[in-house]
């Protein structure tokens, strides 16, 4: 498995969340760095690579064709003009463990190399990627929503087995102080991480297209207490550019009462038997 970078920085951020009626606070843990991608992509996740692959369990969505699960073909509804036999949300593929995608065809864009005005390449990333912009005014997100595939791998396990996204990554390109990435389940927020934050963390400057302090690979880890099901990527500006998106699986058994009227408590990582590579 690919080391961490030497550029690797932590951070713990506690966001307010509302359940319910209840305000309560969470946390989850932000760290900085990641892994030199096989396929010319810059940086990826230290638990999967786009080609050799990785833990079982965890998902990338590369927006690359040639990295895509050819049993089900991703989406080029999103491609820009010229990358159509290269680019795809591998994500959107209507298989079973596919991913929605909501945004507006205008305000995102998958693309390869770099346009003045349009979007930057990650550092360093000379594949397939992903962005949204506001084209010059107001705010544009992307939402991508995983509960499809959180229902499908929860119909493979007993009744009394928890199953939730746990950990979250992402190349974060060219960071600008106006892309905000926020994490929610059933609808109610339960972390987020501003462009500002990093920046603030990191050291880096806001559009640096080139350094690894404005360029960085992002891991989110949650407790499955605080696991989330839907990710937005906002931004005010142009633009907000991604790569090497990817989930990892946990599970937990729910409680069950014991003949003597205590609880019996068992947690652990249940083996999903899953190939080690979804592309969405």
């Amino acid at each position: 498995m690919n080391k961490f970078s030497s550029f690797t920085k932590a951070l713990t951020l506690t966001a307010a969340v509302v359940l319910g009626s209840s305000n309560v606070a969470n946390a989850a843990t932000i760290t900085f760095g990641g892994a030199t991608a096989n396929d010319g992509s810059g940086l990826t996740s230290s638990f999967i690579d786009p080609v050799t692959g990785g833990l079982s369990g965890y998902f990338i969505e590369t927006f690359d064709i040639a990295t895509g699960d050819p049993t089900f073909p991703g989406s080029t509804a999103y491609t820009k003009p010229g990358f159509e036999s290269e680019c795809a949300v591998n994500s959107l593929n209507g298989g079973p463990i596919g991913v929605d995608v909501t945004a507006s065809a205008s305000e995102i864009g998958v693309r390869k190399g770099t346009l003045n005005n349009v979007a930057a390449a990650p550092a360093n990333d000379t594949t397939c990627y992903g962005y949204v912009t506001n084209n010059g005014s107001g705010t544009s997100s992307i939402t991508f929503d995983y509960n499809d595939l959180l229902t499908y791998f929860t119909s493979t396990l007993s009744s009394n087995t928890l199953l939730g996204i746990t950990y979250l990554g992402f190349y974060w390109g060219s960071v600008d102080t106006y892309n905000d990435f926020k994490f929610y389940s059933g609808g109610s927020l339960v972390t987020q991480i501003t462009g500002s934050q990093l920046l603030s963390a990191l050291g880096g400057q806001s559009g640096n297209q080139s350094s690894p302090a404005s360029n960085t690979y992002v891991n989110i880890a949650f407790s499955i207490a605080d696991q989330f099901d839907t990710l937005v990527i906002d931004t005010s500006g142009i633009a907000g550019e991604f790569d090497n998106i990817v989930i990892g699986l946990s599970t937990r058994e729910i409680p069950v009462p014991a003949p003597t009227g205590l609880a019996l408590f068992a947690f652990g990582l249940v083996a999903l038997g899953l190939r080690s590579r979804l592309k969405r």
